[in-house]
């Protein structure tokens, strides 16, 4: 007996010590976590600043608040997303009692709104919209290795303007695992149903599930895959026929050796039902081979139209910061076309859509398969404002095919241009259906097996009006940014913030949530 009350006793201090040493270091737990946090957002193109104040720290648990600020350049939405407080409890591990349930971790924290630290415009807002519930509650567990198990609820969601209703009737469901230093991990979620009445307009759909396995971040693109799905949405409107139909949505995007992406984007929608003879359609389109470093250059152009956008809001630029500001601009075309140019790599990069559409006479198929043939920086601006089709059948090649039956297109608005089509060589058909197939590679075209040059394809497209003349060509020349007169940046921070302020006057009505 004495030696297992000694156990006993060396388990009670070993548990007691391990459980003051874990206090004392879930301070800066949080803040490594917050800072890790800050690190995602930038990477996804998002500035955030997190702040933790109040921390007041016991044996067993502590309590503390985190302040998180976004910046989107807007300043309406950034006096939105500034200083939101959250209160926090942190529980001390090895061993952790949180949900009902007995674990093992380093701490477990759970978060919630400070709602009393809102504006009181704000916090009444919200008061209505989640019925006096706190709109957000999380728990993050941080296991004993370098994981982070978490939830994230947000209950259920009612939303009036005037007549106008988004309802979300059981909320948002999030779990998952992420890794506690990149917080990339595995997101498994659930959307209650939505309910949205907009202008005579009525959309509803039924719960929809969500499951993430992210495996990293490369120019603000997520590798890894997604899935969403929802088995029924529902459209409804006054002027409008009723549509139903199952939605099916996945990405994967993964690392081809340490220089290139692939990705593939699949939509399906399912159980149609509509005033059209369609029942299911399928799209597939896939990027093979796309450059790392083009990549990272778009993204780093998309963050520069970013910060261009809320000087725009800017009103006391100076003229020397407008100026600068505006050769950015002038200077953006140039620099996107080099990063198009590195995202493409000869005879290697290539891009494949396919759809599928069924009905009860049968599928319409679509196939274009393009792969990039040229070499470096091998097509200007010039030469693709002037002669935009030459220049890239210059650079790609591939093949185009097409297939439906023809009693599926019999009672469409298609039917009305199949005469013009086939008169003109575009669509050939046979006794049940019509079909397309062209070939292009370095500017040898073929056309449902009869040649053709440039200028041929680019006349027969002038004639279905899917072209570019020649006037509207040299029209869009003619304009230069350069010529732009000095003050438009400034005409433009005058503008936007007139906008912003007539928008900010305008009352918001807030009926009582049902």
């Amino acid at each position: 007996m004495k030696k297992i009350l000694i156990l006993i006793l060396f388990l009670l201090f070993g548990w007691a010590g391990s459980t003051w040493f874990i206090g004392n270091e879930t301070e800066s737990l949080l803040k490594s976590y917050l800072d890790n946090s800050k690190k995602t957002y930038a990477e996804m193109g998002m500035e955030a600043n997190f702040e933790i104040k109040d921390y007041d720290k016991s044996f067993l648990k502590s309590t503390a608040k985190t302040v998180i600020s976004f910046s989107t350049g807007d300043p309406e939405l950034d006096g939105l997303f500034k200083n939101i407080q959250f209160n926090n409890t942190i529980t001390h591990g090895p061993l952790l009692w949180a949900n009902g349930k007995l674990g093992f971790g380093t701490a477990h924290i759970h978060s919630t709104l400070d709602m009393e630290a809102l504006e009181p415009e704000t916090k009444k807002i919200l008061k209505r919209i989640f019925a006096d519930k706190n709109p957000l509650n999380s728990n993050l567990t941080f296991g004993i290795n370098e994981t982070i198990d978490y939830e994230l609820m947000i209950p259920r969601i009612d939303i009036k303007e005037n007549m106008s209703q988004l309802r979300i009737k059981d909320g948002i469901y999030l779990s998952g695992t992420m890794d506690k230093s990149s917080l990339i991990g595995t997101v498994k979620g659930t959307i209650g149903a939505i309910k949205i009445n907009d202008d005579g307009l009525t959309l509803k759909t039924a719960p929809s599930t969500l499951d993430i396995d992210m495996q990293g971040m490369i120019a603000g693109q997520m590798l890894g895959t997604a899935h969403f799905s929802t088995p029924s949405i529902i459209i409804k409107g006054k002027a409008l026929p009723p549509l139903s139909f199952g939605i099916a949505l996945s990405s994967d995007a993964k690392k081809e050796g340490n220089e290139a992406l692939n990705s593939a984007i699949k939509l399906i929608a399912s159980h149609i039902e509509a005033p059209i003879d369609v029942s299911t359609i399928k799209f597939d389109l896939r990027f093979k081979e796309l450059q790392i470093k083009g990549l990272e250059q778009l993204a780093a152009i998309q963050k520069d139209l970013e910060q261009l956008q809320s000087n725009a809001f800017n009103i006391e630029m100076s003229e020397e910061e407008q100026d600068a500001a505006m050769n950015k601009l002038q200077n953006l075309p140039n620099i996107m076309l080099t990063a198009i140019q590195n995202i493409f790599k000869q005879d290697k990069t290539a891009i494949n859509l396919k759809l599928d559409i069924a009905s009860q006479q049968g599928n319409a198929l679509l196939n274009i398969d393009t792969r990039y043939r040229g070499n470096g920086a091998d097509f200007t601006l010039e030469e693709l404002s002037t002669n935009t089709l030459a220049t890239l059948l210059n650079v790609i090649k591939g093949k185009i095919d097409f297939s439906s039956p023809k009693a599926m297109i019999a009672n469409t608005p298609a039917m009305f241009l199949m005469p013009s089509l086939i008169k003109q060589g575009v669509i050939a058909e046979d006794s049940d259906s019509y079909r397309l197939n062209v070939l292009f590679n370095k500017n040898a075209i073929t056309l449902n097996n009869k040649s053709i040059s440039v200028d041929e394809l680019s006349q027969l497209l002038g004639t279905l009006g899917l072209g570019v003349s020649q006037n509207e060509a040299e029209e869009a020349e003619e304009l230069n940014q350069s010529e732009l007169p000095p003050t438009v940046f400034e005409e433009l921070s005058k503008q936007s913030t007139e906008e912003t302020a007539e928008e900010r006057e305008q009352p918001i009505e807030q009926e009582k949530t049902e």
